[in-house]
């Protein structure tokens, strides 16, 4: 099996109907000829069935001659060079940076107790790794980060949000996925938000920092852990929702920013992994019940699936090994305390969302500081 399929182009360039496997370059090939059948690769019947069908049936075969000879055109080297240009030149407008306005504010100089907090929080590198100062467990480190905040917090005084992302100085991003055994939101979540946010306004004050919420749930799921939370929705400057494949603007009525979901799609398989990756993540001795898709968390560019309690499921790297070795190449991450597991697009992740609005907003990523919950995801 060709990654493109050059077989197929000369096959519709002298009239003749083709079937295909329905991964690589063929699903395109036939979306733009129309002039043959997809196939799963690894079902023996279907592959029988479809070239008995076109031999058979001998309207259909006339249909696809048709159809190749008519849209051959399509792949010819001056449609290609065309299309390659309009492309480069629609990504060059589109580009975030160009129609962005920055205005110069002088830094100041950041307060004691800000600056203890940002010690202790984890830093986001440009390298893509968290970085930490001090050698301390994890629970330790948590703990001592929440004291440093709940002493900042004392006052309960709010101030008035102004939307400009291009003014921000700072980005705080709150990756606070606070779990239980099952997997549900705790009220950590909430804690943490509420305090971080209470934090930076005595010091900083909120127009000169942005506020990000990264977390591994779906839109519906974080909305309804932030029902009881006493901080405004609007408060957040951008809300990225299944682990980095999904990006929302609060302030923008909840809009979801296209460029970043353009800029994802890239060789996304959509519901055609789906089934793949029940059968694949299914350990060979493991049940048919162990891993299920769990629709109400599914996005368009994100499938989520619930994993039952003592499941046997493969890790992230075997999985992902056996879906590449099909074609499929995604990102895979576990959420919610390792009950759920998510399939997105390959350039889908939390780490590339963020680096997505530090150039968005002109914010380098020494200026981004990240804060993370008791249990984080395998992202």
């Amino acid at each position: 099996m060709e990654p493109f399929g050059l077989t197929l182009i000369e096959a519709a360039a002298y009239g003749l109907p083709v079937v295909a496997t329905k991964n690589g370059g063929p699903v395109d090939i036939l979306k733009a000829l129309n002039n043959g059948l997809l196939v799963d690769p690894h079902d023996q019947k279907a592959i029988a069935d479809a070239l008995l069908k076109l031999v058979a049936d001998k309207n259909l075969w006339s249909e696809c001659q048709k159809n190749g000879l008519k849209h051959i055109h399509r792949f010819s080297w001056t449609e290609h060079c065309q299309n390659y240009l309009s492309h480069v030149e629609h990504c060059r407008k589109r580009h975030p940076t160009a129609h962005l306005e920055i205005a110069s504010i002088p830094e100041e100089p950041m307060s004691d107790s800000l600056r203890d907090v940002e010690d202790l929080s984890l830093r986001f590198s440009v390298e893509g790794d968290f970085k930490l100062n001090g050698e301390q467990d994890a629970i330790a480190r948590q703990k001592k980060l929440i004291e440093a905040i709940t002493q900042m917090a004392s006052s309960n005084g709010k101030s008035t949000m102004i939307h400009s992302p291009g003014r921000r100085q700072m980005l705080f991003v709150m990756a606070s996925d606070c779990y239980n055994c099952n997997g549900e939101t705790t009220e950590s979540f909430r804690e943490i938000i509420k305090k971080v946010m209470n934090a930076a306004a005595l010091n900083l004050g909120l127009t000169r920092i942005g506020f990000v919420l990264l977390t591994g749930s779906s839109l519906q799921e974080t909305m309804e852990g932030l029902r009881s939370c006493p901080v405004n929705i609007e408060d957040f400057d951008a809300i990225i929702c299944n682990s980095g494949s999904e990006m929302y603007f609060p302030w923008r009525d909840m809009v979801a920013d296209e460029d970043y979901e353009a800029h994802i799609e890239y060789r996304w398989p959509g519901e055609n992994i789906t089934s793949m990756v029940t059968r694949l993540a299914r350990a060979e001795d493991g049940a048919e019940d162990d891993i299920v898709e769990y629709t109400k968390a599914c996005g368009s560019r994100c499938y989520s699936f619930s994993i039952k309690p003592g499941a046997k499921i493969r890790k992230v790297d075997a999985l992902h090994q056996r879906l590449r070795m099909r074609g499929f190449r995604c990102n895979i991450v576990y959420t919610h305390a390792g009950s759920r597991l998510k399939v997105a697009p390959l350039f889908a992740s939390r780490m590339q969302a963020l680096r997505y609005l530090s150039i968005a907003w002109g914010i380098d990523l020494s200026k981004v500081v990240v804060f993370i919950g008791e249990k984080g995801d395998t992202d």
